[in-house]
């Protein structure tokens, strides 16, 4: 079958579609015909530890981390679902003409979304909404800060802290016509990096108490500011590092304000600790998602023959959404 893999070379690396072996089905897994998958920021690391070692697999390096598409088999200890189903998934090895995944991990698509919404969904919707109410236990009334509120799991933390009912819900970005976006999608305050200064807004709209969550998706650049915009006993979230890994910061402010800190990945967790959190986003968002409460939002669509313009793209940074990878029709 076809599949994206990394070919080494030397000290460089690139993705390449090949011809791999078909995957093959444990008891708890469903056999998934690919149609669309994602292209994400860990993908342009190009390690190939990160779609292998991590799935417990020593198989050729096949990339992508999430991907929807319809089951075609199943395993003998499967439940819940039938041939047919079509299913989205946060999955190792996803760049595939077919992928297998515990079925535990599978998320019903919901009837009203194409196959687009579909694969524009898992990583940034389940981990947006795993970091408000596991991370952050956001509640409603409370503000929230989006650091990186174009990104897309920025983007999907605004719509669902908003489901969710925070009061004011803050974004960072860094072009004006994201930040009339973000106003679209439901943000109350979109701050223009460079224009405004983000702790003045929020202290402006906040009478200086700060904001009760930030959401960091930008990492060492503003690790500071975070601190700064939050209140007195204020949580802040470390869930991406697109501006770098190692920030410095003020420890007295820091403890006078007695932050919490949090970070939020999927790589440590156990198993279990995934069904745990697949199975909380289907009772709580999956309503959100067939209701259109909660839109994902994707920016263009690649073949996977365009696999290195999809990666150009997405390092670009213009992107307002997922780049997404489709394999077949997208209707």
């Amino acid at each position: 079958m076809r599949a994206i893999t990394i070919e080494l070379s030397g000290d460089e690396s690139r993705y390449v579609v090949s011809d791999v072996p078909e995957p093959v089905m444990g008891p708890d897994d469903v056999l998934v015909e690919v149609h669309g998958a994602a292209i994400n920021q860990a993908d342009l690391r190009h390690a190939p530890s990160h779609f292998a070692t991590s799935e417990g697999t020593p198989l050729a390096p096949v990339g992508g981390l999430e991907m929807a598409g319809q089951i075609i088999a199943l395993g003998q200890n499967v439940t819940g679902f039938v041939i047919g189903d079509r299913v989205m998934a946060m999955a190792g090895r996803a760049w595939a003409d077919r992928v297998t995944v515990d079925y535990r991990l599978a998320i019903r698509v919901p009837e009203s979304f194409s196959w687009v919404e579909a694969a524009a969904t898992p990583v940034s919707y389940v981990t947006a909404h795993d970091c408000l109410v596991s991370a952050a236990h956001l509640e409603p009334g409370e503000t929230v800060l989006v650091q990186g509120a174009t990104s897309a799991v920025g983007i999907a933390v605004v719509q669902i802290a908003k489901y969710l009912g925070a009061a004011k819900v803050f974004g960072t970005t860094t072009k004006q016509d994201k930040a009339d976006r973000l106003a679209d999608l439901g943000c109350d305050a979109p701050i223009v990096r460079g224009v405004s200064n983000v702790v003045d807004v929020v202290n402006d709209a906040t009478d200086s108490v700060g904001v009760d969550v930030v959401v960091d998706v930008l990492g060492a650049a503003v690790v500071q500011e975070n601190i700064d915009a939050a209140r007195v006993s204020g949580r802040i979230i470390c869930v991406g590092r697109l501006s770098g890994t190692d920030g410095r910061f003020d420890l007295n402010e820091f403890s006078r304000k007695r932050i919490h800190m949090v970070g939020v990945t999927f790589r440590t967790r156990t198993m279990q600790e995934r069904f745990d959190v697949t199975a909380r986003f289907c009772r709580e968002m999956l309503p959100a998602l067939e209701n259109h409460q909660v839109q994902p939002v994707w920016d263009r669509c690649f073949s996977l023959d365009d696999v290195a313009d999809a990666e150009a793209y997405l390092k670009a940074g213009s992107q307002f959404g997922k780049v997404l990878l489709m394999l077949q029709d997208v209707n």
